[in-house]
């Protein structure tokens, strides 16, 4: 990546982690919404970053998310194990020639239903690793995985239309 790609990157982490801890942290949808947003970062993070990059970043984003939260160390854990779980599907189900080439998972760069399907699939283990943490035990366990199903059906939703709005490629037809 170039550094104007890194500024951008920044930049963009520094917008979402804001909408995520004083605005979407601060509704009250209702008892079982609570959809996080700032995955987006992790989950675009170019294909071919160093592990330890990768793994840094995502501690950074799910500390700044936990310090706001009063949630020490869940935010951060869920982050790292996304980043983890990103990496394996990268190196055992990606082709190794894609993997290569640098690029950043977005509706520009790749097949759009891949996409939509990858945002699904991580989005849907962030918030399951997230609230089997939060709860610790079966005992409420259908309304853990109502808390699920509504955050991450919510989370893509948002994540989708981040995405589809501000990461369009320009085109110059002058």
């Amino acid at each position: 990546m170039e550094t104007r790609d890194w500024v951008r990157l920044v930049l963009s982490g520094f917008v979402i982690l804001a909408i995520q801890v004083l605005v979407i942290n601060n509704l009250n949808l209702n008892q079982y919404m609570f959809p996080q947003l700032y995955i987006l970062l992790l989950i675009t993070l170019p294909i071919n970053l160093k592990h330890w990059v990768g793994y840094l970043i995502a501690f950074a984003l799910g500390f700044a998310v936990d310090s706001f939260s009063y949630t020490p160390g869940l935010q951060s854990f869920t982050a790292v194990s996304v980043m983890f779980l990103r990496y394996v599907y990268f190196n055992n189900l990606v082709d190794k020639e894609w993997l290569s080439t640098g690029v950043r998972p977005s509706f520009t760069s790749v097949d759009s239903g891949w996409f939509v399907a990858y945002v699904g699939i991580f989005t849907l283990v962030f918030h399951t690793i997230l609230f089997f943490l939060e709860n610790f035990s079966f005992t409420h366990l259908g309304s853990t995985l109502l808390k699920i199903l509504y955050s991450s059906s919510l989370a893509i939703f948002l994540i989708l239309l981040f995405t589809f709005t501000f990461n369009r490629e320009t085109t110059n037809d002058s």
